[in-house]
């Protein structure tokens, strides 16, 4: 699972998203939306992955698409490239 988050600083919190993705390799087609919120719901769910050692990424563009998806929604096919450079950032950053 990776998060790709936009936290800014806004008072109204409308620019605060969250996005969780879930892949396994070799079991899922594609990497799909496991959790997404916006302001409240947006910090739990980066608190949560924090807590669990989930990998943050902050993406503003990609999360900002990824937001427009339903839970368990598959990506889109023109998000892949976006997607597959966040996984391949988390799998690097977990080999140090």
């Amino acid at each position: 699972m990776s998060m790709s988050t936009n936290m800014n600083s806004k008072d109204d919190c409308t620019e605060k998203l969250a996005v969780a993705l879930k892949y396994q390799m070799g079991k899922d087609f594609a990497p799909f939306v496991v959790a997404k919120g916006r302001c409240q719901l947006a910090e739990a769910i980066i608190k949560k992955a924090e807590e669990s050692n989930v990998p943050i990424v902050k993406s503003p563009d990609l999360v900002e698409e990824l937001f427009r998806l339903d839970i368990l929604e598959m990506i889109p096919s023109k998000l892949y490239v976006a997607v597959a450079e966040v996984l391949a950032f988390v799998q690097l950053q977990n080999k140090k």
